[in-house]
């Protein structure tokens, strides 16, 4: 299968190389020229990474199955819960755990199986891999990434804009070929910056004197986002497996978001075959997505709010231009809103087609996010992130007629002073003992790779202004 620029169709290339390249030289995102049909009841009683091989058998085609099969058994290994995923129901609602992974969120299904993708792609070359993170994704890329051969990884987070335990797993990082850096400024800063360095053909030319290429671990990479329409196939089948629905019954999925990937490759798994319904995408204050959803109006000039669901504390989501592809079918158009975007900070589409992409979302508080927590704890002692606790509050916003997929991103214990708050737990002592407090409350046991960080000697501590991104990229070159 080829892949093509979601703004010049004419720009194809196979998988291997949309992969290794990240993003496409002209700035859009790499497309599968077509979404492959998927037999995926035949996979009712697979493994999760029997299954996971071929789901990326049917997209990365140039790839060796049996590569495919091995790595995706080692990606997996390391996984607490049975089968990857863990799940728990809820009145109407399984909530699927997709943070049972080395970093205690989602992003570790992509970003385990990503070096592995991203190895054979390079086919010996070495590349330099540039992540801008709302919080997870750094993490988990630099997990991800630590030490693998011909690979440095550059990971930019803002500052001030992560929780206390995201920031603790990055600047603890392990690893000779890993650099982390706060940035002073938010996260849609320290993404537009890397996507400037991108398109900067003297930073890009200066590196291949060196030797070194430039990719992407973000979602803007298709290799990021392929391997999420996995756990969506999966979770569907586990409600099969759970006699909670019969094959082919209808489900809603929702997903809290803010760089739209996760909420795509879902709909992705939806033209593979899965029925799935509505869509719901759950924001937080910086509810640029919900006003997109509701209006057909995507207009990014507005206040941006620090709130305690960091990770969609975003404005500019990069996948926005695939659920594009996916609606206009037309590259120029495409290009057309993107450049509007750029240019003016705003473009607008026909609401009616969203509507027919099934595509609903609403926003909540800090306030509501917190009360729900507190009031699905009480009420039957499961513990949410949350992020988590968004995308239940638009689950009940919404009122779905079917039975919903809830995707729970992270662990509770990865934001303790919101959990604390919304269990109203007294938060004196330091960062651990909070753990603890939390773990004797909701006898949930704190992730082993969350404790210890405190173990750990902090490796990253400055911060650098936006305008230094490139200086400390280029830092290397000759190495």
């Amino acid at each position: 299968m080829n892949y093509y620029s979601t703004r010049n169709k004419d720009e194809r290339v196979r998988a291997k190389e949309a992969i290794f390249r990240g993003p496409a030289d002209d700035g859009g995102l790499y497309v599968p020229e077509t979404i492959p049909a998927f037999p995926y009841e035949d996979f009712l009683n697979a493994k999760y990474e029997e299954l996971a091989a071929a789901v990326l058998n049917v997209f990365f085609d140039d790839f060796d199955p049996a590569y495919l099969k091995e790595s995706a058994k080692k990606a997996y290994a390391s996984f607490k819960a049975e089968g990857a995923v863990g799940y728990h129901d809820l009145d109407g609602i399984t909530v699927a755990e997709l943070f049972h992974g080395p970093t205690a969120a989602f992003k570790d299904f992509a970003l385990q199986m990503l070096p592995y993708l991203m190895a054979d792609s390079a086919d010996g070359r070495r590349v330099r891999i540039l992540t801008a993170t709302s919080g997870d994704t750094g993490k988990a890329a630099l997990a991800g990434f630590q030490d693998v051969e011909n690979t440095d990884i550059f990971v930019f987070y803002p500052a001030d804009g992560v929780s206390t335990m995201q920031k603790l797993q990055m600047t603890t990082q392990e690893g000779n070929n890993v650099h982390v850096f706060g940035i002073r400024g938010n996260f849609d800063d320290a993404q537009r910056t890397v996507k400037s360095l991108f398109r900067d053909e003297g930073l890009r030319e200066e590196g291949r004197a060196s030797g070194i290429e430039f990719s992407s671990a973000n979602s803007i990479n298709i290799g990021r986002l392929v391997p999420q329409v996995v756990y969506y196939i999966y979770s569907y089948l586990e409600l099969v497996r759970r006699n909670t629905i019969a094959m082919g019954d209808k489900v809603d999925v929702c997903v809290p978001t803010g760089n739209f990937g996760n909420i795509l490759a879902a709909m992705y798994a939806k033209r593979m075959g899965v029925p799935f319904g509505d869509f719901i995408c759950a924001s937080n204050k910086n509810h640029v997505l919900t006003d997109f959803i509701q209006t057909g109006v995507y207009d990014t000039h507005r206040d941006f709010y620090k709130t305690t669901s960091p990770s969609m504390d975003i404005l500019v989501a990069s996948n926005i231009e695939r659920f594009l592809q996916l609606i206009l079918k037309n590259n120029d158009k495409i290009r057309e809103k993107m450049e509007s975007l750029q240019e003016t900070g705003r473009f607008e589409i026909s609401e009616d087609l969203i509507r027919r992409a099934k595509l609903v979302g609403y926003w909540s508080t800090d306030d509501e996010g917190e009360a729900r927590i507190k009031e699905v704890f009480d009420a039957t002692g499961y513990l949410m992130d949350p992020h988590t606790a968004v995308a239940y509050d638009g689950i009940k916003k919404h009122g779905s007629n079917r039975h919903v997929l809830l995707m729970a991103t992270a662990s509770p214990y990865k934001f303790p002073e919101t959990v604390a708050d919304a269990l109203s737990l007294e938060k004196a002592g330091d960062e651990k003992e909070l753990l603890q407090s939390i773990e004797e409350t909701s006898h949930m046991a704190i992730p082993e790779e969350l404790l210890e960080v405190f173990e750990k000697p902090v490796r990253f501590e400055n911060a650098i202004d936006i305008e230094d991104m490139a200086r400390v990229v280029r830092e290397g070159f000759d190495d």
